[in-house]
């Protein structure tokens, strides 16, 4: 598809860009652009989408998903918190 900005160098996004949506204008190494659609994430759950964090997350399912959870209310959970509060 090609483009062509008016004269104060707009051009108009083809439908499958909603109206409001941000987006990301990237330069990339070979002289093109690319769009790349945003969200915004507040500024107090930032800590989520952190490696780290997102590394945790996908440990703790493929865990959970391999039969390694234990539900809290029974023995087994039960001890597994008593674990997490011994130093």
């Amino acid at each position: 598809m090609m483009l062509i900005p008016d004269n104060r160098r707009r051009v108009t996004l083809p439908p499958s860009f909603k109206a409001g949506q941000p987006v990301a204008l990237e330069a990339l190494e070979d002289g093109t652009f690319r769009l790349v659609p945003m969200v915004a994430i507040p500024a107090h759950q930032l800590w989520a989408w952190r490696p780290e964090v997102q590394e945790a997350v996908e440990r703790a399912l493929a865990e959970y998903q391999g039969g390694k959870a234990v539900p809290i209310d029974g023995p087994a959970g039960q001890a597994f918190l008593k674990a997490l509060d011994e130093p």
